[in-house]
């Protein structure tokens, strides 16, 4: 009887025949200890008696398996097999209606991101790329920035020779260790190739200023790109106008205006656009503009953050009064108490997730070039990137699961990666396009990047630690300080090798003597898209389910368990009745925290979003700032049944612990929310609006609504049931 050598795949190929393949199979489904070796042994021999000396096709060989495993008396594994197999037929189907060829190995869900938004169509609507020469386009596009290789130099030499670094990008990425930001995939190699995602726009106080910014605003998302504004020095509501004579009609009337425009303009032709509205904690419409989008539909282009200083967030702590200024000539308007208007903001953090606060002292106290360019006053949409009026940032993410084996991380290789991606952002700073010349002499002038971090959730899954833990907060300060060293090495390598930033004279850089080619180099961003091209967890998120639908095609959609938490379900000492029901337990609720007979040790590493005490978000968050050029963006999440008193210590912490700002989202608190285990209910729910009214008796307790209990604190009043406010500043 001859030996087996080859098998041909579904797609023709002849590849080489891999008995492990086949053990891994039978492992998945029988876990007793040498049982997968003996029943592969046995398909083996039946599989050679059955092809007869001919080579064998994978179906074949499927179907020898699912009878070994009947014959052997594994009933449920069997079961499950089938079903394995009728899974991965139906995932097979998914990609031949996508019509994508995968010449990466990706999943159908990978390949649908890739298709709807970043791989080429015909006039048709017809795939005319493949991702793999998707991922080889984007590595062409870039490595074109590195000197050609002369005669003289060696292939080994750090510069120079597009085509070895074109290779190097290429691997890093289509083996997702490293994957740029989604502008890349859609602009590389186009004429109108903007690679960056952060934009930031002065508002100036005239009238024309403030129309230039609107203009801008429309041309950056038209091209793609996120917008984040501060608009502190428009004079208050009110204010007298000297050059019309009349009154000014605040910051917030001017928001609208800038949200009507983003409405009307596609973000880079396929989603809508995105901003951040900051407004200065001491500004006189402080409580216009933390209450702006109460009214539902209201500046809906908009996150919205309160710039909070140490002086307010001190007098807070200290229950003292703080002082609002017109921004027009600095004088005094009101004086409030600091714990008033801070309780008024989170409560309706509490209520409808804004506003959102960033500590602006915090991220002066790191900016390099505070002194030559002034301070940082707002941020890109999402919070992760503080700016420079015209300042701009291109992202990309190392993928942390790809650097685990065996239970440990591969420090060396991550390194390489690192140092790779360094080059290919800052490569990109040249390459890209800019929509506006302003925009094109501050992204050169100060070279900034932002290299972050995904599919931190499943590095610690992999690891065996649980997210609200001691030691996952300290490898999060280790795997940061990692990156970020790296990065910045690379920086300093690159800048004796291509020259400094040009604003890096005058720098705190020149200062300490600290040659760089750029002015930061690390970024924790959402990673919302990428990470899905990746399928990994998105940033440094938790995970938000175990178990959760993917619709790639159609309503059904396709069922997934978490791959980590499987593998410990599958080598646990469950009984096999046991494990089918933790699965069917998880695919209901998405955790597994609450599952009795499930070992504590399992429970206590595959915990999920709402698992997780709000405090060790902070902390997670503050753990991974800490060795961050640029911020952070996390979203604090809270269940629905959390306090008010727990948003106020979350919002407090952040500050306390060095985070340059925080965004919260308690479950349920939106009619509308992007990640959810169960069905929108279609019940009839109370609409209720944040009313904002002086308290007639701060000891009223029953709501005036509904009659159900009041929660108050300083001075304002919120139904738990109904969502009913009132406060006063």
């Amino acid at each position: 009887m001859t030996d087996l050598t080859k098998i041909i795949k579904r797609d023709g190929r002849v590849v080489a025949f891999d008995e492990n393949k086949i053990i891994e199979a039978i492992r998945a489904v029988v876990s007793y200890k040498h049982e997968p070796e003996r029943l592969t042994k046995i398909a083996i021999t039946i599989l050679k008696k059955g092809v007869n000396g001919e080579m064998p096709t994978v179906e074949q060989v499927q179907d020898v398996v699912e009878q070994v495993l009947m014959a052997a008396g594994h009933y449920e594994a069997a079961k499950a097999y089938i079903l394995y197999r009728q899974k991965h037929q139906k995932v097979r189907e998914v990609k031949e209606i996508l019509g994508v060829k995968d010449d990466v190995g990706l999943n159908s869900n990978q390949l649908k991101v890739l298709e709807n938004r970043f791989l080429r169509h015909d006039d048709s609507g017809k795939v005319t790329e493949t991702p793999g020469q998707l991922f080889r386009r984007v590595a062409r596009f870039i490595s074109q920035q590195e000197k050609p290789a002369s005669r003289r130099q060696s292939n080994a030499s750090r510069g120079g020779n597009q085509k070895i670094w074109e290779g190097r990008f290429y691997k890093v990425i289509s083996k997702m260790e490293f994957v740029p930001a989604g502008c890349y995939f859609r602009g590389a190699g186009t004429k109108s190739a903007v690679l960056a995602n952060c934009f930031v726009l002065p508002v100036e106080d005239n009238m024309a200023a403030i129309f230039d910014s609107v203009k801008w605003l429309a041309l950056i998302q038209q091209a793609g790109g996120g917008t984040g504004f501060n608009f502190s020095k428009l004079r208050p509501k009110g204010d007298y106008v000297k050059s019309s004579g009349g009154f000014a009609t605040g910051p917030v009337s001017f928001m609208k205006v800038f949200d009507a425009a983003t409405g009307q303009v596609m973000q880079g032709g396929y989603r809508m656009g995105a901003n951040m509205g900051i407004l200065d904690v001491n500004h006189p419409d402080i409580g216009e503009f933390i209450t702006c989008k109460t009214e539902e539909g209201e500046i809906a282009n908009f996150n919205i953050s309160v710039g909070a200083s140490d002086e307010f967030m001190k007098a807070v702590k200290e229950n003292k009064s703080f002082k609002l200024r017109n921004p027009r000539n600095k004088e005094v308007v009101q004086t409030i108490k600091a714990r008033q208007l801070f309780a008024q903001m989170v409560n309706l953090a509490w209520r409808t997730g804004d506003p959102g606060m960033v500590f602006l002292d915090t991220i002066n106290k790191h900016n390099p070039v505070l002194q030559t360019l002034g301070p940082l006053k707002a941020t890109n949409p999402c919070g992760e990137q503080p700016l420079h009026p015209f300042d701009v940032c291109n992202l990309g993410s190392i993928n942390l699961v790809k650097f685990v084996h065996s239970a440990s991380i591969d420090w060396k290789r991550l390194e390489f990666v690192i140092r790779t991606a360094t080059r290919f952002l800052d490569d990109g700073v040249a390459a890209s396009r800019y929509p506006l010349p302003q925009i094109e002499k501050m992204a050169k002038a100060n070279r900034r990047i932002g290299l972050g971090v995904m599919g931190w959730a499943d590095m610690l899954y992999q690891l065996g630690l649980g997210y609200n833990t001691e030691n996952g907060v300290k490898l999060a300060e280790k795997v940061m300080k990692f990156v970020t060293l790296t990065a910045i090495d690379e920086s300093v390598k690159l800048a004796y090798e291509k020259g400094v930033f040009s604003n890096w004279q005058g720098s705190e850089y020149e200062k300490k003597g600290l040659r760089r080619r750029n002015l930061a180099v690390t970024t924790i961003a959402p990673t919302g898209t990428i990470s899905m091209v990746a399928d990994c967890s998105s940033g440094i998120e938790p995970v938000f389910a175990l178990s959760y639908i993917k619709n790639v095609i159609d309503d059904d959609g396709l069922s997934y368990v978490n791959p980590y938490f499987k593998q410990a379900v599958e080598t646990s000492n469950l009984s096999n009745e046991q494990k089918i029901d933790v699965y069917r337990r998880v695919a209901k609720t998405g955790r597994c925290t609450d599952i009795e007979y499930l070992p504590d040790l399992i429970k206590k590493i595959f915990v999920t979003a709402y698992d997780i005490n709000p405090e060790w978000h902070v902390r997670m968050q503050a753990a991974f700032q800490k060795y961050t050029e640029n911020a952070v963006s996390k979203t604090i999440n809270f269940p629905q049944n959390a306090s008010i008193s727990d948003v106020e210590k979350a919002y407090l912490l952040a500050w306390e612990l060095g985070c340059k700002g925080i965004t919260i989202y308690r479950s349920d608190s939106k009619d509308s929310q992007i990640l959810s285990t169960e069905p929108k209910k279609t019940t009839q729910t109370i609409q209720s609006k944040v009313r904002i009214t002086p308290l007639k008796n701060k000891n009223d307790k029953l709501c005036p609504e509904c009659g159900n209990q009041m929660e108050v604190v300083e001075g304002c009043s919120t139904c738990k049931h109904c969502g009913f406010s009132k406060c006063s500043i």
